[in-house]
């Protein structure tokens, strides 16, 4: 035994009495053993190709780094003989660095399919792998990938017979693109929502009477077709045949995926929305995540010098030198403060030796220092699930919302992509026991994301949606943000629109005509007023300018086109916009502030389709439930002028419809006398 493997002997062994601090070799071969665990290097060490495995590994630091520093290692009783198994077949893959990280990548990878683990079909994957590069008929990109990359390639997909032995050979020798084209190989499947017998997708018939018929489902799916999930495993699976780390991601109702289409840069494909799960994660399944474990990869000397303090952060605690202990852990995540695993294990030795509060103040600072404003998901999740467990217990509610707002405090947008910020208010809110403390916790998140133009509209979204059963939160909070709205910069503006996109809608679905008038009003400080009617020579109706003070109603509002926030001034001389949804007969509809007797519409809509204004039927009410119609717009002239005077119809609603086409507004002047 070498005198390191001694060394190590005794420290697993228990040697009583203080140690010096073993050496960064020392340390690799320490944390080996205890990642393996005593049974498998007992075990390994009874045969002689055992013990020539744990000394080709012991021997070789690039490889321990490799294994302990690519990742978590879970069951390193399975991935440690599963690595001899292979060094013991092919002994020269410890010396050829491309080899030994795929291996190492596969072994990790095993490791973490716990029960379901298949050495062979993994032993198979390194074996395909290998040979495909000693080939030459890999992407070139795949000789620098790290082991941490190669881990991806390692999982396979959620579909495991697309990533076959099989699967990777059609898919590798039949597509062969360049790298950043792998995001569109999904489009080599047909998208095809039945097969040629009529079976939908969606059924278990769709691919049965094909099986067999193709040497692997790889091919299958693309001479067959599919719908999101085939055509995202094609689109994944090619790329990793290909050597390029690839996964599947889920998102709501879709399927998606994701391809390192540059080196060390993950790009989404046939993706549709931020809300995406990844099927294949090292750290967790968030893109946040995923984008912040790439970062903290890409210098490797740092992860090593990181992970080396990180090692004797674990063998001074477990030598009782605990003050020591959490120096070297200072020091690890000061070298790679972008580790969110280091941090992670960093909170679990506070928790394991029961830190001072003072203590999680200092890692709170130190972590939110070191992740935001770039990473704030991650940091959220490090706080949520490590952190506020041991700063704020036995806290009361005013320390959460404390805690809660210094974090908020640091956050500037979205970070790499927009995540689930409505997690985090509903961690705070769920905090915040009374109407009371509620109402504080939205005026001071408020107040302190106001200037952050992407995430305070999320959260007035959020808020509004938390408040609407309570008449007494939802006034109190209208009045704050009427009163931030004011202010100056994009923040406070991206409120105002906000808001008003979503409350003008709601307000007049309800007949509530005073918070329409006051967002609405409010929100014209978003757009410009048009041109004054008469100074465009537009003739308007005698008496009063009845829909002023009104509300707008329009058929699906908030669509592509639409602008919820201009609804207000559409009523008034100040002009605005609304655009109705396509339909069999899309509508809008003005509630009056009161009946009045009609004397005449003035219709002002967009230039250049004329189409859309013409044949539009006017229809009056006095209940909103039974309607007259009254006129109709005979031409699509811009500004129409639909004369009510011979008639006078009383009304209270005014509604307007087409059939089959959307209907676009600058202005809806209804003009009349009041009446009771």
């Amino acid at each position: 035994m070498t005198l390191s493997g001694i060394y190590v002997a005794c420290l697993l062994q228990g040697i009583s009495g203080a140690q010096p601090v073993p050496n960064f070799h020392d340390l690799l071969v320490w944390q080996l053993h205890k990642t393996a665990g005593v049974e498998t290097i007992a075990e390994l060490r009874s045969t002689e190709d055992g013990a020539a495995f744990l000394y080709a590994i012991e021997h070789n630091d690039d490889w321990m780094h490799q294994l302990l520093d690519s990742g978590p290692v879970h069951n390193g009783h399975t991935v440690v003989p599963f690595l001899a198994s292979l060094w013991q077949t092919d002994p020269s893959l410890a010396s050829t660095e491309v080899h030994r990280s795929m291996a190492t990548a596969c072994g990790l990878s095993l490791g973490m399919q716990g029960d379901s683990a298949d050495a062979q079909v993994m032993t198979e994957r390194y074996e395909w792998f290998r040979d495909s590069w000693n080939q030459g008929v890999l992407n070139i990109g795949y000789g620098d990938l790290t082991t941490f990359e190669r881990r991806f390639l390692a999982s396979g997909l959620q579909w495991p017979n697309m990533t076959t032995v099989d699967a990777l050979e059609h898919l590798r020798d039949h597509i062969q693109i360049p790298r950043q084209r792998y995001t569109g190989a999904a489009w080599y499947a047909p998208y095809r929502g039945h097969n040629a017998f009529g079976d939908s997708v969606q059924g278990p018939m769709y691919y049965k009477p094909f099986r067999g018929a193709w040497d692997n489902d790889a091919e299958m799916a693309i001479e067959v077709g599919g719908v999101c999930g085939a055509l995202s495993h094609v689109g994944a699976a090619a790329a990793i045949a290909s050597g390029i780390p690839a996964m599947t991601m889920g998102e709501p109702g879709h399927c998606a995926y994701a391809v390192q289409a540059t080196p060390h840069t993950w790009q989404p494909a046939y993706s549709l929305s931020w809300k995406r799960g990844l099927h294949t994660n090292v750290t967790r399944s968030t893109w946040p995540s995923l984008e912040l474990s790439q970062r903290a990869r890409v210098n490797q000397k740092k992860v090593r010098i990181a992970r080396d303090a990180h090692r004797k952060a674990l063998w001074l605690e477990d030598q009782g030198d605990i003050q020591s202990a959490d120096a070297a852990w200072r020091s690890a995540c000061r070298t790679n403060p972008l580790d969110e695993s280091l941090w992670r294990d960093y909170a679990q030795f506070g928790s394991r030796n029961e830190v001072s509060r003072i203590w999680w103040e200092r890692f709170r600072n130190d972590l939110q220092a070191a992740l935001l404003p770039e990473h704030p998901e991650p940091t959220w999740h490090l706080l949520q699930t490590h952190v506020y467990p041991g700063l704020l217990a036995k806290a009361g509610p005013t320390r959460y919302h404390r805690a809660f707002k210094a974090y908020l405090a640091g956050l500037d947008g979205w970070g790499p992509v927009r995540w689930n910020i409505e997690g985090a208010f509903n961690w705070a809110w769920k905090e915040s026991k009374t109407p009371a403390r509620k109402q504080a916790l939205l005026n001071d998140t408020l107040a302190t994301l106001i200037s952050d133009s992407a995430i305070a509209p999320s959260f007035v979204a959020w808020a509004q949606n938390k408040t609407k059963h309570s008449p007494k939160l939802v006034a109190a909070f209208e009045d704050a943000l009427l009163e931030h709205a004011g202010g100056e910069g994009d923040g406070p503006q991206a409120v105002l629109k906000q808001m008003a996109r979503t409350m003008l809608p709601a307000a007049a679905d309800e007949h509530d005509l005073d918070t329409f008038q006051r967002i609405g009003r409010a929100a014209t400080a978003l757009y410009e007023p048009r041109k004054n009617l008469a100074d465009s020579n537009i003739k308007v109706f005698d008496g009063d300018l009845l829909s002023s003070g009104g509300a707008l109603r329009i058929y699906k509002p908030g669509n592509r086109w639409d602008s919820p926030e201009k609804h207000w001034g559409v009523l008034e001389e100040h002009g605005g916009w609304f655009h109705t949804d396509n339909g069999d007969m899309p509508w809008f509809e003005v509630e009056l502030p009161g009946y009045g007797h009609l004397s005449g519409v003035v219709l002002e809509s967009r230039n250049g389709h004329p189409s859309r204004a013409k044949g539009v039927r006017v229809l009056v009410s006095e209940d909103g439930e039974a309607w007259t119609q009254v006129g109709t717009t005979p031409n699509g002239h811009t500004v129409q002028r639909i004369d009510l005077s011979d008639t006078n119809p009383r009304a209270k609603f005014v509604r307007f419809e087409r059939d089959g086409q959307c209907m676009h507004y600058h202005r809806i002047l209804i003009y009349g006398e009041r009446a009771s």
